[in-house]
């Protein structure tokens, strides 16, 4: 649960330290599209490509923990099995015995 509410800080804070360098700076740019160009004032900009990066690399890491979660659950399944043969082989053994 820590783990979660310093992650939770973490994020609040670089967010926080991104709109208040983005506020100073009022410049308007040209921004290129492929197809078009738009102005955009310099703090949006930086505003929007930040929280484009974050929500990309929060897509990403997501993706990576459901695959690795997925993995988990295959090979917990996969050692329950297991453990059921190992258990037959033993109560075999016994009753041979």
């Amino acid at each position: 649960m820590i783990k979660y509410i310093l992650g939770f800080i973490l994020v609040v804070a670089i967010v926080l330290v991104a709109v208040t360098i983005g506020a100073n700076n009022d410049q308007i740019i040209a921004f290129n599209y492929i197809f078009a160009q738009t102005e955009f004032r310099l703090s949006t900009l930086v505003a929007l490509l930040f929280g484009l990066g974050l929500i990309l690399g929060w897509l990403i890491t997501g993706f990576f923990y459901l695959k690795l979660k997925v993995k988990n659950m295959s090979l917990a399944r996969k050692i329950k099995r297991q453990e059921l043969q190992i258990s037959e082989l033993f109560s075999r053994d016994k009753a041979t015995q």
